[in-house]
């Protein structure tokens, strides 16, 4: 091996290191994020709890206002 290729060797060695853990740890996340059906059904069990609920207000707030309650006129 000459003394330039072994520069370059140990110049870029820590950057492909770096990159390589880098990976690793995005692979890791992505994999903890992952939701097993069963938690997707929970989220969207309580997603549409919250839909009814937001649904719920908005009528209450238009039933309020087109009752003349409040400071609109």
């Amino acid at each position: 091996m000459t003394s330039s290729s072994y520069t370059i060797l140990t110049s870029l060695l820590p950057f492909l290191l770096l990159f390589g853990f880098w990976m690793h740890l995005m692979r890791n996340y992505r994999a903890k994020q992952a939701a097993t059906p069963s938690e997707q059904q929970q989220i969207l069990a309580k997603l549409e709890e919250i839909r009814a609920e937001l649904e719920r207000l908005r009528r209450a707030t238009a039933e309020r206002d087109s009752d003349g309650f409040g400071f609109r006129s």
